[in-house]
């Protein structure tokens, strides 16, 4: 009988830590993938790193199972497709990242990837959303890009302070559900 509570017991432990494990793993691996799309940055332009870039966001987008909820691994693998040129593609990796939940980054990203498609309403809608959400992420923008999504806040913030503003600057048209 004791054994049989002991054995019950070890099961239950490994029920409890197996989960862990995976998300651990998954943990490492998305922070090694973060670490090498950066370093990889620098030197984007040059073909052998742009496969390597791909190949590092589809590591990121392997951990996605194991994170639920986490925008990270979509946040790589859609920057991976931005910086290599591919901004529709990098759209769909971020409206993933967005559907676990709205954050600037994400919004900012967005912007960007709908700059390189030459989506100006979109982009500047995208910027001053990131921009009311986290206005200190704006200063990785362009000086001309983030004077103009500044200007946009403080005159939404004006509005808000009349009591005239009825909603956050909505996000870009083909994001809104």
């Amino acid at each position: 009988m004791r054994r049989i509570a002991g054995l019950a017991l070890i099961a239950a432990l490994v029920a409890v830590v197996v989960p862990d494990v995976a998300r651990y793993r998954a943990e490492r691996r998305v922070g090694w993938a973060t670490n090498a799309f950066r370093a990889l940055l620098d030197r984007a332009g040059d073909p052998e790193t742009a496969r390597n870039i791909l190949e590092v966001g589809a590591l990121a987008l392997s951990s996605t199972g194991a994170l639920p909820g986490d925008p990270r691994p979509w946040m790589v693998v859609g920057s991976s497709f931005l910086v290599t040129g591919q901004p529709e593609r990098a759209l769909e990796f971020y409206r993933e990242a967005f559907a676990t939940g709205e954050r600037s980054e994400i919004d900012l990203n967005l912007g960007r990837a709908y700059g390189l498609l030459r989506r100006a309403d979109s982009e500047s809608a995208a910027y001053v959303r990131a921009g009311w959400v986290s206005p200190e992420i704006l200063a990785t923008l362009p000086e001309a890009a983030r004077a103009k999504a500044q200007a946009e806040i403080e005159r939404l913030a004006i509005r808000l302070s009349e009591g005239k503003l009825d909603a956050p600057p909505p996000l870009p048209a083909e994001e809104r559900r």
